[in-house]
């Protein structure tokens, strides 16, 4: 399969290795995250592409949505129906009788991919547009062989999806990926946050500029909080 121009920029290694020397975290602890060798712990720096799955575990563990970061740079040309909004989700712990919220920054459904078969996905999508398997070959200039090992493949390589995603005119990443992922809003976030209760709603706001970082709302219909995050 040959790489499509618009990709010989994209480095995944110096992507990540960026991330990781900003919040100070290490090759190893990148290596072990997706269970690698940590004794070649620096070779992830130098990886050009890299399986969907370990993006993604290097994702959470960065605190950062690489995968959403290159979708938006490399597909952006494809319209998609499910691409999430910029929100996160937090879990907390609210105690009214003391007016104390403890935040935990665990909450992170990091595992998700383990129950999808993206190559079940493609045929789905390539089904539908009525191609072929030879259709699909051609459009990837690659065996027909090759589009029968994609159709049984659980996982791709990054630069693999977005190509399949631009021949099929098809959001593969952020369907199928970014639709389920969730990150939590860490705890540096809400770092001497002012937080105000009262019967029906809790508050939480930024002590620097006062503006709002998480209202809790009390549903009357259903006696339950909403929850709703401002970046």
């Amino acid at each position: 399969m040959k790489h499509n121009d618009f990709l010989k920029d994209l480095h995944i290694g110096k992507i990540i290795k960026e991330i990781a020397l900003q919040k100070g975290i290490s090759s190893k602890k990148i290596a072990d995250a997706i269970r690698r060798d940590q004794h070649n712990a620096d070779k992830i720096f130098k990886m050009n592409d890299m399986d969907i799955e370990d993006i993604i575990r290097i994702s959470y563990l960065l605190k950062c949505n690489i995968l959403d970061f290159i979708a938006k740079k490399y597909l952006s040309h494809i319209t998609c129906t499910n691409y999430p909004v910029d929100t996160k989700s937090c879990l907390l712990k609210i105690d009214m009788r003391s007016h104390t919220v403890t935040v935990y920054d665990d909450f992170n459904h990091s595992d998700f991919f383990k129950n999808i078969h993206i190559g079940r996905h493609i045929w789905e999508v390539a089904k539908k547009k009525e191609w072929s398997g030879g259709d699909l070959a051609n459009k990837l200039h690659c065996s027909r062989g090759l589009i029968s090992i994609l159709y049984r493949s659980r996982s791709l390589k990054v630069k693999t999806l977005i190509q399949i995603s631009d021949a099929l005119q098809y959001h593969f990443i952020a369907e199928i990926y970014l639709s389920q992922m969730i990150m939590g809003a860490f705890l540096d976030t809400l770092d001497n946050c002012i937080i105000s209760f009262n019967p029906h709603q809790i508050r939480i706001l930024n002590a620097n500029d006062k503006s709002i970082l998480m209202v809790f709302q009390q549903n009357d219909d259903k006696k339950q909080l909403s929850t709703s995050y401002k970046n």
